[in-house]
């Protein structure tokens, strides 16, 4: 704004100082052409009333020659002719005409005009012109210079420190004071901005406090979640381990048996595979109970299932559907080798010595055998265990201690 003020003052300055100079000068060039004017118009008083053409020439000539006369004409009494030199300029501003009469002893003989070149007159007003332009522009230029030094020490550099203030914070950094340079709007500036800066770090120190300590409710909700889930896992497990467990043996159960059979019926339709299952009821086991107990009874069934867990294949399942019934799910066997199974269970149990009350007691087992093969896909769950139960009951029918599978027993009701 200074500079605006001092830049139209030294304008306003220099225009007049022109103007004054321009006044001057053309007022010089006035004085001076009327001199020139008069004097040229007494020397040629002779040569007018003698109509001495020639020497009216070479006298226009003469002062037309130099640079400051341009133009010049004589004109008799009777306005006729007489010599011209130069060129005529109508601008008034490149050249101003001055007209005498020519007398000899008062006597009018004729009229002469001389045109006066201005050009070089306002060349010398442009010229310092000039001059006041250069001197403006190197005063203007200093000044500006003066406000940019203090405009730099005011204004810039608290506004810098505030800037460089506002990227630390950018960049994550806090925020720091910045030096206040005055009393002045930046200093005043510079205070607010630090007791905002004082007021977003406490609050920033603040929030910083809040998420820390909901961070560690989280953690601690998150451990306290996980272990929950730990914990329902592992009863989801024991329910599950209870759901489909006998309580007594520790075997799978009768639910576990009828879908789990399912399943492997499911996957030998779609590989065209064969699966067998065995059942196996204790031969006389109502004789134990009666004899020794129910609770010795139930140790006898826990030996059994750890027989038969320990001596079928890795790929068979053993299960309890019963009193003293247990199911065994021979995956990918045919007739032979699930007979093969069987055959092995019943002397294994056959030859097993089991203690009971200081006693001990001798068991057989009685089989029944049902293969589901690609001659019999259309049989399902319940009639592959109704098969395999007729075979047992043809077994416990015939002597007990035996294994039947019930191919053989359809064909001999097919042969009889």
């Amino acid at each position: 704004m200074l500079v605006l003020v001092l830049l139209t003052t030294l304008s306003i300055s220099s225009w007049l100082s022109l103007n004054e100079e321009k006044e001057r000068i053309l007022k010089e060039v006035n004085n001076r052409g009327s001199d020139i004017t008069r004097f040229v118009s007494k020397s040629l008083a002779y040569s007018v009333v003698g109509y001495d053409y020639h020497t009216i020439n070479l006298l226009l000539r003469e002062i037309t020659f130099s640079n400051e006369v341009g133009y010049a004409k004589v004109v008799n009494s009777r306005g006729k002719l007489m010599a011209q030199t130069g060129t005529l300029i109508q601008d008034s501003s490149r050249m101003q005409l001055f007209s005498r009469d020519i007398k000899l002893d008062n006597d009018k003989l004729g009229k002469l005009t001389l045109g006066i070149n201005t050009s070089i007159a306002l060349q010398h007003i442009d010229s310092q012109g000039f001059k006041y332009l250069k001197r403006e522009i190197l005063i203007t230029l200093i000044i500006i210079l003066a406000e940019f030094f203090a405009l730099s020490y005011i204004v810039i550099r608290p506004v810098r420190s505030i800037s460089e203030s506002l990227k630390k914070a950018s960049d994550g950094n806090t925020l720091t004071p910045v030096p206040i340079p005055s009393n002045d709007e930046f200093g005043q500036l510079a205070t607010q901005f630090n007791a905002l800066n004082q007021q977003l770090n406490d609050a920033n120190h603040q929030l910083q406090s809040r998420v820390d300590s909901a961070d560690q409710e989280l953690q601690q909700s998150f451990t306290e979640l996980q272990a929950q889930q730990k914990e329902l896992r592992q009863m989801s497990d024991k329910f599950l381990k209870l759901a489909i467990t006998d309580d007594l043996t520790n075997l799978y159960n009768r639910r576990y048996f009828e879908e789990h059979l399912e399943k492997e019926i499911s996957l030998t339709h779609r590989h065209g595979d064969t699966v067998s299952i065995i059942i196996i009821d204790i031969d006389f086991f109502k004789a134990i109970n009666d004899a020794h107990g129910h609770s010795h009874g139930d140790d006898v069934l826990r030996e059994i299932a750890m027989v038969l867990k320990k001596r079928i294949r890795k790929t068979d399942i053993v299960c309890r559907v019963g009193g003293e019934e247990f199911v065994v799910i021979c995956k990918r066997a045919d007739k032979n080798t699930a007979i093969e199974i069987a055959e092995m269970l019943r002397k294994t149990i056959q030859d097993l010595v089991i203690p009971i009350a200081h006693k001990t007691v001798r068991l057989t087992v009685s089989s029944g055998i049902a293969t589901l093969t690609a001659d019999n896909f259309k049989n399902d769950a319940d009639k592959l265990y109704h098969f395999a139960d007729s075979a047992l009951y043809y077994s416990k029918e015939n002597g007990r201690n035996a294994v039947t599978h019930y191919d053989d027993i359809r064909k001999k009701q097919q042969s009889a």
